[in-house]
């Protein structure tokens, strides 16, 4: 175990059973010692959908997807067909196609046929991105609805452009988990994850990140006090009481450590995927500590 992590959960006061979660909870999963090729290579897929691709352009984007991409035994009808694009995105893990879907009723519809081939989906109406990830073929389907569910009033915000940037938010969030699991063997719904891809996803929205958007997301921005909403859950399944709120203690602080880091020069020097690869190499203990 990291010393680190040692040092952080006697401070925490954590009792021996509390111990024995987070050490493993907080452990680094992510290989870093692996060299990240400076051209990333296309995976199989990508060649299809190239076609799928060209195919929109001339027939249409509802035509495209029905005669090529498998969805189930109806086919995918879009409500507003115009408002729907598609492409080949070049992320941090390399090119991914990316489906829009500024309608929400076009999202949802486009997930449960192309993703889950009909099937109905529980709390689809919750989620605002999915990502397909198999051996065989990956792409990511975006709406722009308001990221983490966080009204554009609660960040100060215009609503357009907070749907603006959330897009930018969950297309860079969903392919930093991507280079995570394809070069550094690892994606998990560990808040170590969640913390790297908003960081990434907040970054290159709006050129800076806010710790405060990743806690507002996580529903732990007032803490102590209880929040109903938020995400913070999602990635705190297995665990205690208590040793969820040590992990609000420690989530917090980290999130702030890594906003005044971000605005160092040391940071400034680093282009967004040394960044990335830095926070993958530091354990949420080892950002705990972060001298900023």
């Amino acid at each position: 175990m990291e010393k680190s992590i040692q040092r952080l959960l006697k401070e925490m006061n954590a009792s021996n059973s509390v111990s024995k979660e987070l050490e493993e909870y907080l452990a680094n999963r992510f290989d870093t010692s692996q060299e990240i090729p400076k051209l990333i290579p296309d995976e199989p897929f990508i060649s299809a959908w190239k076609h799928v691709v060209e195919s929109s352009k001339e027939k249409g984007i509802e035509k495209a997807l029905n005669t090529s991409v498998p969805h189930g035994e109806t086919d995918i009808v879009l409500k507003s067909p115009e408002s729907v694009s598609l492409e080949i995105y070049n992320s941090i893990a390399g090119n991914i196609p990316v489906i829009y879907a500024k309608d929400e009723d076009d999202f949802y519809e486009l997930v449960t046929k192309i993703i889950h081939k009909g099937k109905e989906v529980p709390n689809i109406k919750k989620t605002g991105a999915s990502f397909a990830y198999s051996k065989n073929n990956k792409f990511i389907i975006l709406s722009n609805k308001p990221y983490s569910n966080i009204p554009a009033e609660r960040l100060g915000l215009k609503e357009q452009e907070w749907r603006a940037f959330s897009v930018v938010i969950r297309r860079e969030h969903e392919c930093t988990h991507y280079f995570t699991k394809r070069f550094l063997g690892s994606s998990e719904n560990n808040l170590h994850d969640e913390l790297i891809a908003d960081f990434a996803g907040i970054l290159c929205a709006t050129g800076e990140y806010h710790a405060e958007w990743f806690l507002v997301g996580m529903g732990i921005d007032k803490y102590p006090e209880e929040q109903k909403e938020g995400r913070f859950p999602v990635y705190t399944l297995n665990l205690s009481d208590e040793a969820k709120d040590i992990l609000k203690k420690i989530i917090i602080k980290v999130a702030y450590n890594v906003e005044t880091w971000s605005k160092s020069q040391e940071a400034k020097n680093m282009n967004r995927n040394e960044k990335v690869i830095f926070l993958c190499k530091n354990s949420l203990s080892d950002l705990y500590y972060m001298d900023v």
